[in-house]
């Protein structure tokens, strides 16, 4: 059934702790309202069985699941090697040939002596101690585990790579065949990356929707035309914290998605929620105040990465991130400050005001996903159900706030989506309805209340 007890929306990574029918099932049935797959790790036919997998659940199920295809981006990776746990203070050479394989002109062209190299998305730091052409030895600052494929950033410093490398492309291509409903692209830069990305996806015969992985400082920099050009932002708070001082990541999580309520585009945060939860069965109180405060600064949803992907508790992650984000909305009782609202943004408040006020349930016939997407921005305490004629169009909105996306094939009336959303228990005898459309493609501009 439709996960109806938090209006946050959860995602979930897909890998080899969650490649089976009963386990995505059981994370649907818990709260699961979308898939990823990282194209980063795996091959395309695991992706295919993933995919396969997931189609039947969803059937089984009986719920709409977009999946979404998260392109590795131009990014540096280290090469294979076999695992081993670094000593902190002890030195170690990144070279081709060296302790730490790493294949890269672009990195030992921009690495410098003093330095601060983070691998594995922050989990390990290390510091540039000489340099002697493509040969660097580092100490590191911290332990851990060293594995194969694990990125490598240097800290405050951007790897001038274009956007889709050749790999993504032939992942797009495998993405558009396959069937997935949206595109995650990572290391974006600029507004103009989004438009070459989804010029291809038109190109290839998709209409996939697009994340935007704000993780880089260009990104940050050109935060506002990104919003606009994409249709989803992901706060990416790994590589983040590779390009910026740690203690700035709360700061941009809550601007960014302060600015994307601000612009009407649903945002979404990820990265180490409750990352213990990989090999423990209960998260630290410092991750669910950490999960708590995401919710609390108004973001839509929430994504999960090795927790599902390669954990060994991947449905009580989803129950976990089910029962804090319910005490986060409890908690979060004031509506966020929403600026620079149109005319018809203005109409759109106006209708989950009105919504509130007589205690109703607001209904929104779209065509496109705005008007659903719209009356989510003002985090209404009433419930949002977005009739669609489009299945991609209901996908495409699954992670808004509080959305709740009914599939009605063609064009009805008013008394035929009354029946159907009761045959579903979605409304009740008894409850009023405020059922907006759009009269005008791409505005919120007509409204009636109906009385079931």
């Amino acid at each position: 059934m439709e996960n109806d007890k938090i209006r946050t929306k959860l995602l979930a990574t897909l890998g080899p702790a969650t490649s089976s029918y009963e386990i995505i099932r059981f994370m649907m049935q818990e709260g699961a309202d979308a898939f990823r797959i990282n194209f980063s790790h795996g091959s395309h036919d695991e992706a295919e069985q993933l995919i396969s997998l997931t189609r039947r659940a969803e059937v089984d199920v009986g719920v709409s699941v977009p999946i979404i295809a998260d392109l590795q981006g131009p990014t540096v990776r280290l090469d294979d090697l076999k695992q081993f746990d670094v000593v902190k203070g002890k030195k170690y050479e990144i070279s081709e040939g060296g302790e730490i394989p790493l294949k890269s002109d672009t990195f030992y062209r921009l690495v410098e002596v003093g330095d601060t190299v983070i691998i594995d998305g922050g989990k390990l730091w290390a510091k540039v101690e000489s340099k002697n052409g493509n040969s660097v030895f580092i100490s590191f600052i911290v332990e851990g585990t060293l594995g194969s494929k694990k990125t490598v950033a240097i800290q405050g410093k951007e790897y001038p790579l274009s956007s889709p490398t050749e790999k993504d492309i032939n992942d797009l291509e495998f993405a558009a065949e396959a069937g997935m409903d949206g595109i995650a692209m990572s290391f974006v830069k600029t507004p103009e990356d989004i438009e070459k990305l989804r010029a291809k996806i038109a190109a290839l015969g998709s209409n996939m929707f697009i994340v935007a992985k704000i993780e880089t400082i260009s990104a940050v920099n050109n935060i506002t035309g990104i919003i606009g050009a994409t249709d989803y932002v992901l706060v990416a708070r790994g590589d983040l914290g590779s390009h910026f001082p740690m203690v700035k990541i709360p700061e941009l999580e809550r601007n960014i998605i302060r600015q994307s309520l601000n612009y009407g585009k649903p945002a979404i945060v990820a990265t180490q929620l409750l990352d213990s939860m990989i090999s423990n069965p209960i998260p630290t109180r410092a991750e669910i105040t950490d999960v708590f405060m995401a919710v609390s600064m108004g973001a839509d949803a929430l994504m999960v990465s090795g927790e599902t992907a390669v954990g060994r508790y991947p449905i009580e992650v989803i129950k976990w991130l089910r029962d804090i984000a319910k005490e986060g909305e409890a908690y979060s009782r004031a509506r966020p400050k929403v600026e620079g609202l149109d005319v018809y943004d203005k109409f759109a408040e106006g209708v989950a005001n009105l919504g509130e006020l007589i205690g109703g349930k607001l209904v929104a016939m779209t065509s496109t996903g705005k008007t659903p997407q719209r009356l989510a921005r003002f985090r209404p305490k009433c419930d949002i159900i977005a009739v669609c004629n489009d299945l991609h169009v209901a996908k495409k909105i699954k992670l808004t706030w509080g959305v709740k996306p009914v599939i009605m094939q063609q064009e009805k009336s008013e008394q035929a989506i009354i029946d159907k959303l009761k045959s579903i228990s979605l409304i009740a005898p008894g409850n009023k309805i405020v059922m907006t459309r759009s009269l005008k493609q791409g505005v919120t501009d007509a409204i009636r209340i109906i009385e079931v």
